[in-house]
């Protein structure tokens, strides 16, 4: 387009473009839209319901070279872009706003083969979290952020299905551990078959009182009706980082997305079935996968990764130490009460054998505290 064209600016939501935006559930995937078709319409100089109608008409046409005219404008307006000084995935970005607004209007556009418009570069610009850091931020978090942290790695939801659970969604927390908590997604509106550790389990049993009298149905109340803001989950991430004395670099974002991204990770440095690993957190995976998985089989996978997982490390490895001293102290116990039945015995083949002994053998019994071991059949002689 020319100079003059390029700098007109329409202004305000036409009817097409609102009825678009109202379809769009996930706020920042609306503003990303919003701002590239508004770009777009300010580059070729046309409103929403104008470039509509345009695309329309072209379709008509029995033309091919006139039918693709806005798939030349935007690959023009991808270059308008790129010598702006925008990268090839911003570039990429502000285009999706237009193809997204044809597509819902049922006039998509189909890129050419090797169109630079659809071009990603791969960034990682997700500061990557270690469970390490999450032990960390767990210390210097209260309650609520405790269990936001414990379920967020359990769970590894998209942040969207996560601040949408509600308490009624909760399994019975009374079950043995690991629990089965099949959550519906969003986004792709597939099954996560997600599980609750032990830990977080312990955790939603001492929140949960706090919410009882609460009527807001969401895990994590707002101050209103609804669910807790996104961006206030990214918030608390940020802040308990921050007290942490976690320093994210310059360039990294620290997202509620690191959950998702160390529980795959950790899944495959287990060598654990990638389908299986995905289908555990909501990712989509072929159906076939939901079906042929035993429960049993879920929850050993969700063990292993839990098992590297656990933020409360320590306390576990204590707790551990203690069930396996209990564990000698019963054996001993058990011993102890065998070799004093086969005292018993012998005591008693004894005064069998020499009557004179039974005196000796009652004493024996009274040092040794003999009786508290007999049978409850047991009778003194």
């Amino acid at each position: 387009m020319n100079d003059q064209i390029e700098h007109a600016k329409p202004e305000g939501n036409t009817v097409a473009e609102k009825e678009f935006y109202d379809s769009i559930s996930n706020p920042n995937t609306r503003k990303e839209y919003r701002n590239g078709l508004q770009r777009f319409s300010q580059w070729f100089g046309k409103t929403a319901d104008e470039i509509l109608a345009m695309r329309k008409e072209d379709l008509k046409s029995p033309e091919q070279f006139q039918r693709r005219r806005f798939e030349r404008e935007l690959e023009k307006f991808h270059t308008y872009l790129k010598e702006e000084g925008q990268s090839t995935n911003s570039a990429r970005t502000y285009c999706l706003g237009l193809r997204q607004f044809f597509r819902y209007y049922e006039v998509p556009i189909v890129l050419r083969r090797g169109s630079d418009v659809g071009k990603v570069v791969l960034t990682d610009k997700t500061y990557p979290l270690t469970i390490e850091d999450i032990r960390k931020m767990y210390a210097v978090g209260d309650l609520k952020q405790r269990t936001i942290l414990s379920l967020g790695k359990d769970l590894a939801l998209r942040i969207k299905d996560f601040v949408n659970i509600k308490k009624a969604d909760l399994p019975d927390l009374n079950q043995e551990p690991p629990i089965p908590f099949d959550i519906m997604t969003g986004k792709e509106e597939v099954l996560a078959k997600g599980h609750l550790s032990a830990e977080t389990v312990e955790l939603l049993k001492t929140y949960l009182p706090t919410i009882a009298n609460n009527p807001n149905p969401y895990l994590f109340p707002s101050n209103g009706e609804g669910a807790i803001d996104e961006d206030t989950v990214r918030w608390n991430l940020k802040e308990l980082a921050r007290k942490a004395g976690i320093v994210v670099p310059k360039g990294k974002r620290l997202t509620f997305h690191v959950f998702r991204k160390l529980f795959i990770s950790t899944g495959k440095n287990l060598n654990i079935d990638p389908d299986i690993v995905k289908a555990l957190c909501g990712k989509s995976v072929d159906a076939s996968i939901l079906t042929y998985m035993t429960t049993v089989q879920w929850r050993e996978a969700f063990s292993k990764i839990a098992d590297q997982l656990k933020i409360t490390q320590m306390t576990n490895k204590n707790h551990a130490k203690l069930e396996e001293l209990e564990e000698r102290n019963k054996k001993l116990e058990e011993n102890v009460l065998a070799l004093n039945m086969a005292l018993e015995v012998a005591l008693k083949r004894l005064e069998e054998i020499d009557p004179k002994f039974k005196a000796k053998g009652e004493e024996m019994r009274r040092i040794l505290a003999l009786k508290k071991w007999q049978q409850p059949s047991g009778r003194e002689e």
